[in-house]
């Protein structure tokens, strides 16, 4: 038996189960404030204050979604925040990052598979192309995702994106621009079908 190598295989353990520990409690966490939600776990949260998150009854957070939830950044004086509205469905593998701006979610709106709603971005320093890896644009910032949307798997939503009631975005498609009521846009960039 080789000795040497048990401190490696011992502190890989612990931090396993320490992140087992944590998981097992924020699922305890989120099903006691959030009655009528169904998660199917394994579900990342990173959130650094509760009141900074709604999620309304009757939503689902399919497996393997990551939802951070920052209302304070070091990058960004614009606090997070994420509402869910009733009958939301986010897919498997779902990636909401409302750090530095809002993500806000209309009731009835379902987000297939391995979508992207992305609240803020680096600066871009648009005189000499630099990107400030240390803060984040102020200027555009937040998704907005109206009643009864549908966006399709592996989509990706940008900061600033308003997509109003009833739209469709087409699976892969990048949103850069604001989407009006019930159109459907596809594509990168996406764009009116």
């Amino acid at each position: 038996m080789n000795l040497t190598r048990l401190p490696a295989a011992l502190g890989a353990l612990a931090r396993t189960l320490t992140e087992q520990v944590q998981q097992d409690w924020q699922r305890r966490e989120i099903q006691s404030r959030y009655p009528g939600v169904a998660i199917e776990w394994p579900v990342q949260f990173v959130v650094d204050d509760f009141s900074a998150l709604t999620i309304a009854p009757g939503s689902l957070i399919g497996p393997f979604s990551e939802i951070v939830v920052l209302r304070q950044s070091p990058l960004s004086p614009i606090p997070g925040r994420l509402t869910l509205g009733a009958g939301v469905r986010l897919g498997m593998g779902a990636n909401l990052r409302a750090a530095g701006g809002t993500i806000e979610i209309g009731s009835g709106t379902q987000v297939g598979q391995h979508v992207s709603l992305i609240a803020s971005n680096h600066l871009i320093d648009r005189a000499d192309g630099r990107v400030h890896a240390d803060r984040w644009d102020p200027a555009k910032t937040g998704v907005a995702i109206g009643r009864d949307c549908w966006l399709g798997a592996g989509a990706i939503i940008l900061p600033g994106v308003t997509i109003a009631d009833g739209a469709v975005i087409g699976a892969g498609s990048v949103v850069t621009k604001s989407v009006p009521a019930r159109q459907i846009w596809h594509g990168n960039p996406a764009r009116p079908a």
